[in-house]
């Protein structure tokens, strides 16, 4: 915080242009024109402005919303399993993908790895909470601490547990005819890995069955995406200097990218909510809305927070550090997002026949002035479980 106010105090932008329709592709030519080594831009202000599909400028001023949004919705594609950057371990944690190179290019896959990691720093230094949820053995290379052997039950649990079977005395090494050597498939064609040189023709005995077991853990927590991971770090660290981050742990910094777990302070959210278009904290609507929310599930909650913010989760330390600040605005018929708007115009509907809609970029929920509580709560739930966002209707 404090490294980003001094190098924000002044009115030092960096202004980017990209194609909503080539997001990745835009955002990548401009970071990676950055000279290496931790070009200044990176610390400023970051001004994004959106290219419709048309080649429009999309109207509106960047006070910081439209940086988030460029930031979290490259997070969410660059980061997706389907792009093939990243893979997702048994529990949905993420990790870089060693054949990522055979999907992209190994050119082109360098180059976007050490561009999502400019992006995640990007986020984590300007505390733009993300849904970012990386892999612990992942995790350690940005906190500069090895892997060990039980780092591997979170990439491979079933792995780890073989492994350890292999120690105890009902296990029969001889029978079993292993060697210093793993087969790994690239390409539809399998191929044989030595852990050690000449791995394949070194067995494993019980005198180097341990030797055996950190050579599995070294080549899959490590020496399998070396690459893709030095990418990724080097440019993590053009902004997020490595010392900064040696006085956290693990569950620290997963605190620090992707914010507090389980259901937000109902508590905490009033106080730090803005109203706009007739809504203050007594509006009746607003009740009706803060005891909807307190019915709700926990995961329900976080559909909520992520409608409205493209986040399930608060900021670390509350939301007194969400930025822009929460608001809800109340949706009129004579406005976007209200009944007079678009198709629902053509078919009649007013603003209270319309589901709430959200501007995630400036973490604004319009709501309709409900006029029961029924009525916003099948509204609300509808709208946060169906999966839309910006302007659903």
């Amino acid at each position: 915080t404090t490294d980003r106010e001094h190098h924000q105090a002044s009115d030092t932008r960096w202004q980017i242009r990209v194609r909503r329709s080539h997001l990745i592709e835009d955002g990548l030519a401009q970071f990676a024109a950055l000279p290496p080594g931790g070009d200044p831009r990176l610390r400023c202000r970051l001004f994004v402005i959106f290219e419709n599909a048309q080649g429009l400028t999309e109207a509106g001023i960047d006070a910081g919303g439209v940086c988030k949004e460029f930031l979290t919705q490259t997070i969410k594609k660059g980061f997706d399993p389907t792009f093939g950057l990243f893979l997702g371990t048994p529990d949905d944690k993420l990790y870089p993908n060693p054949k990522a190179g055979t999907i992209h290019g190994e050119a082109l896959a360098m180059k976007l790895f050490r561009y999502l990691g400019h992006i995640a720093a990007k986020a984590l230094y300007e505390g733009i909470v993300t849904e970012l949820p990386l892999a612990d053995f992942f995790l350690n290379f940005l906190l500069q601490k090895p892997n060990l052997v039980d780092d591997l039950v979170s990439l491979d649990p079933q792995l780890y547990k073989s492994l350890l079977f292999l120690k105890k005395p009902e296990c029969t090494l001889q029978d079993m005819c292993l060697t210093f050597s793993m087969e790994e498939e690239l390409m539809g064609q399998k191929t044989v890995v030595d852990l050690i040189p000449g791995g394949r023709h070194v067995d494993v005995t019980a005198d180097n069955l341990i030797l055996y077991i950190h050579a599995i853990a070294d080549y899959k927590l490590t020496q399998q995406i070396a690459r893709p991971t030095a990418a990724f770090l080097s440019g993590f660290s053009e902004l997020i200097r490595p010392d900064w981050l040696r006085m956290f742990d693990r569950r620290e910094l997963v605190l620090l990218i992707a914010g507090e777990p389980g259901a937000f302070d109902l508590e905490d959210l009033k106080r730090h909510l803005r109203y706009a278009g007739g809504y203050h904290a007594d509006h009746p609507v607003i009740k009706r809305l803060f005891k909807t929310l307190e019915e709700m599930d926990t995961p329900q909650r976080g559909r909520f927070l992520a409608f409205v913010t493209s986040c399930s989760k608060a900021p670390l330390m509350g939301f007194a550090n969400l930025h822009p600040p929460m608001c809800i605005r109340m949706a009129e018929d004579d406005e976007p997002g209200g009944g007079g708007h678009g198709l629902a115009r053509a078919l009649g509907l007013k603003g209270i026949d319309r589901l709430p809609t959200a501007s995630t970029c400036f973490n604004l929920l319009k709501l309709p002035p409900y006029s029961t509580r029924k009525q916003l709560k099948e509204k609300l739930l509808y709208a946060i479980n169906a999966g839309s966002g910006f302007e659903l209707s």
